[in-house]
């Protein structure tokens, strides 16, 4: 079903483009076109830790499109008071290539005021805050130092409200929760039911002066598990985050920061370890939060048409429940990368890239081993 939707939807794409005048007098609005086409080559290394033989490191050549190129459409009225925007992400990891909903949205904007309904990220984990850390999407998951130091609530369909002015703004959005029954206790589930009482929630601000912007935010959803007679205990746990972005640039240097500090980002937030979520106790009567810190730091020095980049991430994970079991309470992970991007058109570069990732252990105790890569983004951006 999920295929032919993305179907359906590049279809309605193409027939917008070829013939306008079918769906609404042209006159009485615009629209435009852009696509981003990626793709990597490199190295990947994982010591054993990370291998399925569990004995001796592996070292492999990956050439492959990440998920994160797209087509893209925008459609405006004349007035540009209301607007909307289709993005299908383009993947190809052999055997299969994939096509996925990236943005789905439109709004309506009246004087400072934004009403926007649909599938998108908002302010709260902004990507104007983004590191470029871009090589290994396909490779567990690598991008941006997404879980790595960098929070990001990913795309989910929402109701936003925007109020901004050139120096500052606030947001509020009402968000579909990303996390599910299974996500949490499986098969046990049967008989039994999972909910939210409120959907999840962000409050953004937004402040700028000169070449300095953040926008602090906090995110929260709480889920609610009823277990009716199946003998089980009800249990309820909240998943939150407080975050605070940093950008300060001048002339050719940017320096870019996020620091954030929470509870239970695992399966709410994406491209943390499904551990990071709250644990149920041995006897399975209580629900133990884990508690998260962390962030990232990157600096950028541009000359012409080269950049030269480098940043830190580190997260700090800890939850009591992990050394009932023989584990440790605190599990500490950190990543880097250094990178030398280079634009030989305003449509065409590259993007050589160099990272290290370090999982310090997991919540048993055993040493979550360490991988490196190396590799080029080729990338076309129309």
């Amino acid at each position: 079903m999920k295929k032919w939707l993305i179907m359906a939807l590049a279809a309605v794409m193409l027939l917008a483009m070829a013939v306008p005048a079918m769906a609404v007098s042209p006159s009485t609005y615009t629209f435009e076109m852009a696509a981003r086409i990626l793709t990597d080559i490199g190295w990947q290394n994982k010591s054993q830790e990370l291998t399925k033989n569990q004995s001796e490191d592996v070292g492999s050549w990956f050439v492959n499109m990440p998920g994160h190129s797209y087509l893209r459409a925008r459609f405006y009225s004349v007035d540009k008071n209301v607007g909307g925007r289709i993005e299908l992400g383009l993947k190809s990891l052999q055997p299969e290539a994939s096509v996925s909903l990236r943005y789905a949205y439109g709004y309506w904007r009246v004087g400072r005021c934004r009403i926007l309904a649909g599938q998108t990220d908002n302010w709260f984990g902004s990507l104007a805050y983004h590191v470029r850390q871009y090589v290994g999407l396909n490779e567990n998951a690598h991008l941006l130092m997404f879980g790595w130091g960098f929070l990001w609530p990913h795309r989910v369909p929402q109701v936003q409200f925007t109020y901004n002015t050139d120096k500052w703004g606030i947001q509020f959005a009402v968000e579909e929760p990303r996390s599910s029954s299974s996500t949490y206790y499986g098969a046990a589930n049967t008989g039994t039911d999972y909910y939210y009482n409120v959907p999840r929630l962000s409050l953004t601000a937004m402040f700028k002066f000169g070449g300095f912007m953040t926008h602090p935010g906090i995110s929260y959803v709480n889920h609610q598990y009823e277990a009716g007679n199946t003998g089980q205990p009800d249990h309820d746990w909240a998943t939150w985050a407080i975050v605070l972005p940093i950008k300060f640039t001048t002339g050719p240097f940017t320096v870019k920061f996020q620091g954030h500090w929470g509870q239970n980002f695992g399966t709410e937030y994406p491209f943390y370890p499904s551990y990071t979520r709250a644990t149920l106790n041995a006897a399975g009567t209580d629900v133990s939060d884990t508690d998260i810190y962390g962030g990232v730091i990157a600096g950028e020095y541009k000359i012409g048409k080269i950049m030269i980049t480098a940043g830190f991430g580190y997260e700090n994970f800890q939850n009591d429940q992990w050394s009932t079991g023989g584990g440790d309470d605190t599990i500490e992970r950190w990543g880097a990368f250094i990178a030398v991007p280079y634009q030989f058109t305003k449509n065409f570069g590259i993007h050589p890239e160099f990272s290290y990732y370090d999982y310090d252990k997991d919540p048993d105790g055993d040493d979550g081993g360490n991988e490196w890569l190396l590799g080029v983004q080729f990338r076309f951006v129309f």
